[in-house]
């Protein structure tokens, strides 16, 4: 009688053993929420053409929408926001950002200010590029006073 107890014993520690291994396995896989989730910038090229982008001297992929007969279909590239000041590292939107735009023809420089007190750095911001300059948008609400062009 008492073999057949420790067996089951054994077996049900084996089981949740089992459990609890599985349950740290899912765990690991699955990615911790860490204390601050950043949003990003979502950046359009709402031109017909090519544009080549460089965001806190980080060269980023180009932006070729479709181009059809009758209408364009803009495409989209993102980048992670940052809430350092200053880009720490490159490629990334920070508080204040110098952003170049190419298109075959022209070229433009800009700098983009994004205050935290006015913008949270957990909300999505939007770019809009085209050959007359960008809009920087979030909640759909242009953010006066981000974008000034430099050259």
């Amino acid at each position: 009688m008492k073999t057949r107890e420790i067996q089951q014993g054994l077996t049900r520690r084996q089981a949740l053993g089992g459990l609890v291994a599985l349950g740290a396995a899912a765990s690991a896989a699955r990615p911790a929420k860490s204390a601050q989730s950043w949003g990003r910038v979502f950046i359009f090229n709402t031109a017909p053409e090519p544009v080549t982008l460089e965001l806190n001297r980080q060269r980023l992929p180009e932006i070729v929408g479709t181009a059809r007969d009758d209408y364009y279909i803009p495409d989209v590239i993102a980048v992670d926001r940052s809430s350092a000041p200053e880009p720490l590292v490159t490629g990334e939107f920070a508080m204040k950002n110098s952003f170049s735009v190419t298109f075959p023809d022209l070229k433009a420089h800009y700098e983009i200010d994004i205050d935290p007190q006015r913008y949270r750095f957990d909300r999505d911001i939007q770019l809009y590029v085209h050959r007359d300059g960008v809009i920087v948008l979030q909640n759909g609400k242009e953010m006066p006073g981000s974008v000034r062009r430099i050259s």
